[in-house]
């Protein structure tokens, strides 16, 4: 077989030469293309530096090299297919002869293809690389582009929480400005307030002043001194506080006489009591809740034989200024209650009675100093009053309850030193203006009036609830008290050595609300 001549086609070696030089030019586009994709895109990383670190130094050179190789085994291969022309063309005969393998570059195996199947497995070879080139480009293309799709997404996140921040700050700001504004339509509203609560305060002070005079006439009674000066005294003190508020924008507001609304805490036990043996221990009652602290009214309790009986103890005055404020037992609540209407001082005792959860049935006796006196003399002259806590005594000390209209059903003790002034303040009943006026005292009514404790003209000695009147009442041997103070023991108010009796106490704070 050797000295055999085999025969090629020309035209197929020559169409392997233009395959192999547009593989060359395909791999060239994909250098050049891939070259510009790998350094214009906006991206920055060590990712991206590795990317393009590996593309110029490994695999454009390589797409460089299997080009320039194709281009040279194209070249080849058109020489391989003129030579063959030439070698056909030299023997008789003409036409198609064919070339030796050996002539043709075969170094063995098998000859059916020759240079041809060479030519194609050094393509193939190169091809491949050239693919893995290509491939080496497609998995950094896509490592870039999920880079860049990462940092994308990173950059939009951040976006998003940048939105998100600015909302949150805007939503703050919102709610700032609209607190704020609320805080101004707020602070207008206790402006506006303040100066429509003066005005009402200057309503009701006038409405007390109509009932001292005209609605009393109506009522068939004649205007007394007390009530209408009272009423006068507080309606003139509201009308300079509406002034002083208005003129300050309702910055300022005095409440001048301004008794507002009542209200009544939960009862507080007392830890050691005191047992009432006798008047003068009922009255130191009332210097106790005195001492309990400001606004504190006194319940005592006796369980005895017959069952429970109930002290009230209610203290006076606590404050002086003409300004209301949280404490009734003030100036504010002396005009109110003076003046014939029923004051928040009132009120607050009938709750801190109802808070006390005084037992159904029980008999009660309420007792007052000064103001408590005449906070006193106000609820019993309330049948309804009467009725609801079955109070079946009352006593007073030092306070003017002249006009009162106690109900008859309730047995009185009045008390008063000679020259104690505050319980003169109800000038006997006058009639206006000073004109002579009856006391309006029931057959159930007993007044007891004490020699001074000392001078005539010591207004704080003859006033006095911690010693004075408690003295006055333990060495009095006026018949009417003694009588009195019996019947107190018979009703089992005043407890006796050995009777059994047990004694509790509760003290609750009252107040106004204004």
């Amino acid at each position: 077989m050797s000295d055999t001549m085999q025969g090629q086609d020309p035209e197929q070696v020559r169409a392997l030469a233009r395959m192999l030089d547009d593989g060359a030019s395909s791999l060239e586009s994909v250098k050049q293309v891939t070259t510009a994709a790998v350094w214009s895109f906006d991206g920055a990383g060590p990712n991206v530096e590795q990317m393009r670190d590996e593309w110029e130094s490994q695999h454009a050179p390589m797409l460089v090299t299997v080009a320039e190789s194709l281009t040279t085994y194209a070249q080849r291969a058109r020489a391989n297919a003129d030579a063959q022309d030439q070698t056909s063309n030299t023997y008789d005969g003409g036409g198609f002869a064919g070339v030796s393998t050996q002539a043709s570059g075969s170094s063995g195996g098998d000859d059916d293809g020759g240079v041809l199947d060479w030519l194609g497995d050094k393509a193939g070879d190169l091809w491949d690389t050239g693919g893995d080139a290509v491939d080496w480009v497609g998995d950094k293309a896509g490592d870039a582009a999920g880079w860049i799709g990462d940092r994308a997404t990173d950059l939009w996140d951040a976006g998003g929480n940048a939105v998100d921040w600015i909302g949150d700050k805007g939503s703050d700001a919102l709610g700032w400005l609209g607190d704020r504004g609320s805080d101004a339509l707020g602070w207008l509203g206790d402006r506006a307030s303040a100066i429509g609560g003066a005005f009402q305060n200057v309503g009701d002070s006038g409405l007390q002043l109509w009932d001292a005079t005209g609605g009393a006439i109506l009522d068939g009674e004649w205007p007394r001194t007390t009530e209408v000066l009272a009423s006068g005294i507080r309606l003139a003190g509201a009308t300079v506080g509406a002034g002083l508020t208005t003129a300050t924008g309702g910055m300022w507001d005095p409440k001048v006489f301004d008794d507002g609304d009542p209200y009544a805490g939960e009862p507080t036990s007392v830890a050691a009591p005191r047992e009432p043996s006798s008047i003068s221990d009922v009255a130191l009652g009332v210097t106790d809740s005195y001492n309990a602290g400001d606004g504190n009214v006194r319940i005592t309790t006796i369980e005895g034989p017959d069952g429970p009986r109930v002290i009230v103890n209610v203290p006076g005055t606590e404050a002086w200024n003409p300004a209301a404020g949280d404490n009734p037992m003030d100036l504010t609540g002396n005009l109110v209650t003076a003046g014939g209407s029923r004051s928040t001082m009132s009120e607050a005792v009938m709750l801190a009675m109802r808070n006390a959860d005084i037992p159904p049935g029980a008999e009660v006796m309420m007792v007052g100093h000064s103001q408590g006196g005449m906070t006193v003399a106000d609820l019993t002259s309330d049948p309804g009053f009467v009725s609801e806590f079955n109070v079946t005594h009352a006593m007073t000390y030092g306070s003017p309850i002249d006009s009162a209209h106690i109900d008859p059903s309730v047995s009185v003790l009045e008390m008063q030193h000679q020259h104690d002034v505050v319980p003169r303040l109800d000038l006997g009943d006058s009639r206006f203006p000073f004109l002579p006026g009856g006391q309006n005292e029931s057959a159930n009514h007993t007044s007891v009036t004490f020699d001074d404790p000392g001078s005539a003209f010591n207004a704080v000695a003859n006033h006095d609830h911690a010693e004075a009147y408690p003295n006055s009442m333990a060495n009095s041997t006026d018949p009417g008290y003694l009588a009195y103070q019996q019947s107190l023991r018979d009703s089992g108010f005043l407890t006796s050595p050995g009777d059994g009796s047990s004694v509790t106490a509760q003290d609750v704070h009252v107040g106004r609300k204004n």
